[in-house]
């Protein structure tokens, strides 16, 4: 894919945006920015597009539902991080200890491209990852009364199509997120830096945000996670303090 540039550097006009003024940085940076000029939008989640039972603090989400970004991915090119916030459940002491252990949770990541058909074994606590459209009131009401009247929301229903589960995370996990919007556009995942080919997705197109989505009952997932603190997760939109090199 080539190198990546952090997602909401490039979008403002950031040291990886393009020195042409081509349409892959459409705003200017905040250092350019002439007196009486409006300045780019600032980075953030978005509390209007995301689902009322999702909380935010700040870049941190937790509760459950969908969370958008604030800013759309405009640029070709754009790089992401979710750091997890999952204290019952540490990681392996030597991240790249335990090769079975690694290949085992590789194993447990659902790697059905068609998410509308997950079968029973699939972890219902799985959260998913990703990019979404815009969201508004609108769709959580009608979501809200199809989950009234009993049926179950398809992902392309709940706004999950273009996200993909990762299931089996622990604290401190890192889920990177790659998106190509040129010739073949694509979205890949990664796991500690590491890639997760089957996740791809392909052939998308449109406006879309960063996102990630808590299901319901993830926090109080039996004796995974500790009640008391549950989980949360924190984007990363700054180049300086991703964890893991982008693809």
């Amino acid at each position: 894919m080539g190198a990546c540039c952090s997602c909401f550097d490039a979008i403002s006009g950031g040291k990886h945006s393009s020195q042409n003024g081509s349409s892959s940085t459409e705003m200017t940076s905040r250092n350019n920015t002439s007196k009486g000029s409006i300045p780019p939008p600032a980075h953030g989640l978005s509390r209007a597009m995301s689902a009322p039972t999702i909380r935010l603090q700040g870049f941190t989400v937790s509760g459950s539902g969908l969370a958008l970004a604030k800013i759309p991915i405009e640029q070709d090119a754009a790089y992401w991080e979710w750091h997890v916030d999952l204290p019952g459940l540490p990681r392996h002491p030597d991240d790249n200890g335990d090769e079975n252990d690694y290949e085992d949770r590789m194993h447990s990541v659902n790697m059905d491209e068609d998410t509308d058909n997950n079968d029973d074994e699939d972890d219902p606590y799985a959260l998913k990852f990703g990019v979404a459209t815009r969201k508004d009131r609108h769709f959580y009401r009608s979501l809200e009364n199809v989950e009234e009247e009993g049926d179950e929301a398809s992902s392309r229903d709940d706004g999950t199509v273009l996200m993909r589960p990762i299931a089996n995370l622990r604290h401190n996990d890192v889920i990177g997120v790659a998106v190509q919007q040129s010739d073949l556009p694509m979205i890949q995942f990664l796991l500690n830096g590491e890639p997760l080919p089957e996740c791809t997705i392909n052939r998308f197109r449109g406006t879309v945000y960063p996102a990630v989505y808590i299901p319901p009952g993830a926090a109080e997932g039996g004796d995974r996670i500790d009640d008391d603190e549950g989980i949360s997760l924190t984007a990363e939109f700054d180049e300086d303090h991703f964890r893991e090199m982008s693809p």
